[in-house]
């Protein structure tokens, strides 16, 4: 379905490790919880595994440290077909995500850059040739990182599509021309200072970010509510697909994955979107992160649902 496209994500890679408990602490609260275990993340990982899955080949450019921790993520990322010869080992320390999973599988998420936050920025860029069909990234890597490689990509007419998460402030305007800018409802409102809980409020932030980057499609990812996308000149909403909700993390690169792909391949982002819903309702319904990445043959079948 998309093996014809060369594809290459510049992200971070962290060893996850998922705490599961009935509920979220407050602050000085001490509770006790479920369970606990360890799985390959990190929004760049997940992403190339999820592009991996669809049958697209994959490059991984980024960062990891020669530790326990780093050879056994790049031990799975060898064993999702991805091509890991962009990926340094001179890291300080592998990058590490702890997760709290509550009943209701929402999460909240500490990153510890760690390798992630020394990848050279001209070192990364020069990785990026004109073979390549489409380039994902994300805010998971320094600023500097994702600028000069985005402004690579867009120079060398690839498709490029920039996932902002996690949330932070960023300087959009150093960064031009991407293809899709997608970040989520939290990311959304640290950068614009809006959350897009209306459709007003979408629309408004949605101008702002296109704005700023003069990126060709704004697409905010809604959580249960789906996505919006805006092209310029028309705000579309496209409500997310049903599930049983068992654990939200990675959804989000999930959906970006799936997106990306299928507008290279059709040019049309409202299927892209649409590819990328169902996508992610797959994912939430699945535990973990890159394990909970679906493959061809789960989207064929849940287009017969």
């Amino acid at each position: 379905m998309f093996s014809n496209f060369h594809t290459a994500v510049v992200g971070s890679i962290n060893m996850d490790m998922i705490l599961r408990m009935n509920k979220v602490p407050d602050a000085g609260e001490n509770l006790l919880g479920t369970s606990y275990g360890y799985a390959n993340g990190g929004k760049g990982a997940n992403q190339a595994v999820g592009l991996a899955r669809l049958g697209a080949p994959t490059k991984l450019i980024g960062k990891v440290a020669d530790d326990e921790n780093g050879r056994k993520l790049l031990k799975n990322l060898q064993g999702n077909n991805i091509d890991i010869s962009g990926v340094s080992t001179k890291g300080s320390q592998t990058g590490l995500a702890a997760i709290i999973l509550d009943a209701n599988g929402n999460n909240r998420i500490v990153v510890y850059e760690g390798a992630n936050a020394e990848i050279d920025a001209d070192e990364a860029a020069s990785q990026i040739t004109d073979d390549l069909d489409l380039l994902l990234l994300q805010f998971e890597t320094s600023e500097d990182v994702v600028i000069k490689c985005v402004n690579t990509a867009v120079s060398k007419g690839i498709t490029t599509v920039v996932d902002c998460g996690p949330a932070k402030e960023f300087n959009l305007e150093n960064m031009q021309g991407a293809t899709i800018i997608t970040p989520n409802e939290s990311e959304t409102k640290a950068l614009t200072g809006i959350y897009p809980d209306s459709e007003e409020s979408i629309l408004e932030a949605s101008q702002i970010l296109m704005t700023r980057s003069k990126a060709e499609y704004i697409v905010l990812k809604l959580g249960s509510r789906g996505c919006s996308v805006w092209d310029g000149n028309k705000l579309t909403l496209l409500p997310a697909y049903k599930s049983n909700v068992v654990d939200t993390t990675a959804a989000g690169d999930c959906f970006t994955a799936a997106m990306a792909l299928e507008y290279l391949r059709s040019g049309d982002i409202l299927s892209a979107c649409d590819m990328g819903n169902k996508a992610g309702s797959i994912s939430v319904s699945r535990m973990g992160a890159d394990a909970s990445m679906p493959d061809v043959s789960d989207i064929l079948n849940f287009n017969k649902n």
